[in-house]
């Protein structure tokens, strides 16, 4: 419960920084839209930290997204692999997003960081967002995730609308909020089959209602 209403109140400070190089720290030098994730996985975190190393990580988690969270059993965007890290997919206005894996490991006995680098467009034109997320051993509460985007739309107009009024601001927040719960239902289907996992309720997102 401690380890709950902790995430719940609180806000990590990722050091995203120190996990990249090249156009992706670049990236976070620049006013980046800035949102934010987080809860509680009901698994070790030695189990946790042993699946995220799976080689065919993106596909084990679209065979569970097929199995828990789809009506059909299918995928409406699926993520399609092109080796060395390297990853896209089309979404229904045939828009394509190229996604990019910089960092997966295990970088202390209690942390596993996870950076991707994506890169589309929509409808405020191109855009660049670096995705950060951090598992965290909780002991007996299980594992502490958090998740910390930075989306940088390039159509210098657009951003200026972005700080004024919000819109493509609400945008990353809306589809950042819509990823953290598909997540948080894959996860449940991931974890919850294994020997070791804590079968404890996992908690609502805050700001997800």
């Amino acid at each position: 419960m401690i380890a709950l209403a902790w995430v719940a109140g609180h806000s990590f400070a990722l050091d995203t920084t120190a996990l990249v190089d090249g156009r992706a720290a670049k990236l976070l030098e620049k006013k980046c839209i800035q949102t934010e994730a987080g809860g509680v996985l009901p698994a070790r975190f030695d189990a946790v930290a042993r699946y995220l190393s799976q080689p065919d990580l993106i596909q084990r988690i679209q065979g569970e997204y097929r199995r828990s969270v789809s009506k059909d059993g299918t995928i409406d965007f699926p993520i399609i692999e092109n080796g060395n890290g390297t990853y896209y997919y089309i979404n229904e206005k045939n828009r394509r997003t190229d996604l990019f894996e910089l960092y997966r490991k295990q970088t202390s006995d209690s942390t596993f960081d996870l950076v991707y680098h994506a890169t589309g467009k929509r409808y405020f034109g191109k855009y660049e967002v670096l995705i950060h997320i951090r598992a965290i051993d909780a002991g007996p509460a299980g594992t502490i995730y958090t998740a910390a985007v930075y989306a940088y739309p390039h159509n210098g107009p657009m951003r200026f609308f972005a700080r004024r009024f919000g819109t493509v601001e609400r945008y990353f927040q809306r589809k950042t909020r819509i990823i953290a719960l598909v997540s948080n239902k894959i996860c449940i289907g991931l974890y919850d089959p294994l020997p070791y996992a804590y079968q404890s309720p996992l908690p609502t997102l805050p700001g997800a209602q």
